[in-house]
C-alpha cells in the first residue's frame, strides 16, 4: 500500500489525539499595530516560522516557549524567521539545551540563517557554551519523519527556495498542507490532495496574480482558491495580508472554491 493510501486509512480511524492549529499571526510581511505576520503553532510542540514576535505571542497564549520541540521554517525571509534570535536568547537565559530544539527548513539557507542568528547573540562571551539546535535542512521533494508525525514537501516559487509542507500527525491520522510564500503553482495542488486542511498565502489581496507581473512571486486570494479546489480539501485558511483585506480574499476564493474558506483570527485554534 502507498504512504497516501496509508494515510487515507488512518484518518478513517482516528484515535483519541486530535490534531491542534493554533494562529499567532496571519498579517502581511509589516503587521498592522498588534498583529503578526504568519505563524502557527501545531499540537502545542510545532512552530511554523516565527515571525516577529514568537516568544511573547507563545507567553501571552500561556505557552511556554521552552516546550516546543521544532520550528519548521517555510522559507527564509525575514519576517518569517525575525524572531529566531529571541527564541533562542530565551532558551539560553533558561539554560535549556539548544541542542533539544530540531529547526527544520530549506536546505538552501538552513544552516545560514541559524548560525548566525546564534553569532547575533554572542553566546560564547555571555554563556560559556557552544551549543546549536539540531538542523534538518530539506530540499523540495524531501521527507523526514518520527514517532508523532511525518512530512512530506514540495516546492514553492518564491524568490528564495521554499518548502509547501504537508503534515500527517500519526497519532490522529489527520493530515493538513500549509504553503508559506509562493506564486500560483498547480503542483501544490497534487501535493496536498487528501489533506482535511490548505494554509495558503494570499499577499496580493482579492485576486489572481499576474505571471507577467508578479516579481515578489506571491499568491492572491482566486490563485490560493483555484489550489484548494484542484486539491479537494475540505477547507481553505487564506492568511499573510492585512485584515483588512481579509473579507475580501475570503469572498474572493470562494467565487472559484466550493468548500469553506475562512481567514483565521490571531489565537484561533483549529481541530482536525
Amino acid at each position: 500500500m502507498e504512504q497516501r493510501e496509508k494515510d487515507r486509512a488512518a484518518q478513517e480511524q482516528p484515535g483519541e489525539h486530535r490534531t491542534t492549529i493554533t494562529f499567532l499571526g496571519t498579517s502581511g510581511a509589516i503587521p498592522e499595530v498588534g498583529g503578526e505576520s504568519p505563524t502557527f503553532l501545531i499540537n502545542g510542540r510545532y512552530l511554523v516560522d516565527t515571525g516577529w514576535t514568537a516568544v511573547a505571542n507563545l507567553r501571552n497564549r500561556g505557552i511556554e516557549p521552552l516546550e516546543l520541540e521544532y520550528v519548521f521554517f517555510t522559507h527564509f525571509h525575514h519576517d518569517h524567521y525575525m524572531a529566531l534570535p529571541s527564541l533562542l536568547y530565551y532558551w539560553l537565559m533558561r539554560g535549556k539545551p539548544l541542542r533539544e530544539l530540531k529547526i527544520v527548513g530549506p536546505a538552501e539557507d538552513l544552516e545560514l540563517i541559524v548560525k548566525r542568528a546564534i553569532s547575533f547573540l554572542h553566546p560564547e562571551r555571555y554563556y560559556g557554551k557552544d551549543d546549536v539546535p539540531t538542523l534538518i535542512p530539506l530540499l523540495p521533494g524531501d521527507g523526514y519523519e518520527e514517532a508523532a508525525f511525518r512530512l512530506e514537501t514540495c516546492a514553492t516559487v518564491h524568490p528564495v527556495q521554499g518548502l509547501c509542507y504537508r503534515f500527517m500527525d500519526r497519532r490522529s491520522g489527520k493530515t493538513f498542507t500549509f504553503t508559506g510564500d509562493t506564486a500560483y503553482h498547480p503542483p501544490i495542488a497534487e501535493h496536498a490532495r487528501g489533506s482535511a486542511l490548505l494554509v495558503h498565502e494570499s499577499a496580493l489581496g482579492p485576486v489572481a496574480a499576474d505571471p507577467a507581473n508578479n516579481a515578489y512571486m506571491h499568491a492572491g486570494a482566486i490563485d490560493a482558491g483555484r489550489i484548494a479546489e484542484a486539491a479537494g480539501v475540505a477547507k481553505l485558511l487564506l492568511v499573510h495580508a492585512l485584515s483588512s483585506r481579509a473579507e475580501s480574499c475570503v469572498a474572493a476564493a470562494k467565487d472559484v472554491f466550493r468548500g469553506e474558506v475562512e481567514w483565521p483570527a490571531d489565537g484561533q485554534t483549529y481541530v482536525l
